[in-house]
């Protein structure tokens, strides 16, 4: 589709983008469509989301959708590159058989991991240009890598780690915004608390002691939208508290 919204008509999953079944990317990103859509509209009705929080919808998922659409299209035309190899004397105990079963192997460890080998573009996407992310200077990650790599870089999705008492990071964070505080630090964030709460969105501040949490995420501050994508970092108190609470909130 060519929109994702019209006035008051949003639309998400199959209604957004027929996705080509090989390589199970559809349900994902209709899950992910979903969950992008909801916090905005609770947010909205709320009244504390901004004017340009659900307009962010489309600006956010639409190229996630394009990007899927066309890792499902590489995965289909991966394994139909593998299996067009298929000869009947495949099984044949003859020197054509063996080059047959050497062919279809060499190409299947090739072409079958477009289907198989995608973490990255399953769990792995980033919101680039976000209006609603604080922007952060140079190109940042990827945002088509098939393989998994784990960032905190604006716009991705909280990576997921254990924590000491072995539970997820994930299942501690509330139903609003969280500015995880990491690996002891001191930084006082009263400002930027002050400055969330004063859109009046739902704010919860976690210490996490665990460093090997603060290893993988690599700053001492986050601050995680409802849908646990990464919409702030930081290493100290920050000079444009206001401004991104407006922004993340899309109230500016």
């Amino acid at each position: 589709m060519e929109q994702y919204e019209v006035g008051r008509v949003f639309i998400a999953g199959d209604a957004a983008h027929l996705v080509i079944p090989t390589g199970g990317l559809g349900m994902n990103t209709g899950v992910g469509d979903a969950t992008d859509l909801s916090w905005k509209l609770t947010a909205t009705l709320a009244g504390w989301g901004g004017q340009h929080l659900l307009a962010s919808y489309e600006k956010e998922r639409r190229p996630i959708g394009i990007r899927n659409v066309k890792a499902s299209r590489a995965a289909m035309d991966g394994r139909s590159s593998w299996r067009a190899v298929y000869h009947p004397n495949i099984l044949n105990d003859t020197s054509e058989g063996e080059a047959i079963r050497a062919e279809m192997m060499a190409r299947f460890n090739i072409e079958q991991r477009k289907v198989t080998d995608i973490l990255g573009i399953e769990a792995g996407y980033r919101y680039v240009s976000s209006p609603i992310v604080w922007p952060e200077p140079g190109a940042g990650p990827d945002p088509t890598n098939p393989h998994y790599v784990p960032t905190t870089w604006p716009g991705a999705r909280l990576p997921h780690v254990w924590l000491n008492d072995g539970t997820a990071l994930h299942d501690q964070l509330g139903a609003g915004y969280s500015l995880l505080r990491l690996g002891n630090t001191k930084v006082n964030t009263t400002n930027l608390e002050c400055a969330m709460r004063e859109t009046g969105a739902p704010l919860d501040v976690l210490d996490v002691a665990s460093e090997a949490a603060r290893d993988i995420y690599g700053y001492d501050l986050l601050l995680v939208r409802p849908d646990l994508h990464v919409a702030w970092r930081g290493n100290q108190f920050s000079e444009h508290a206001e401004e991104i609470a407006v922004t993340v909130t899309g109230q500016a």
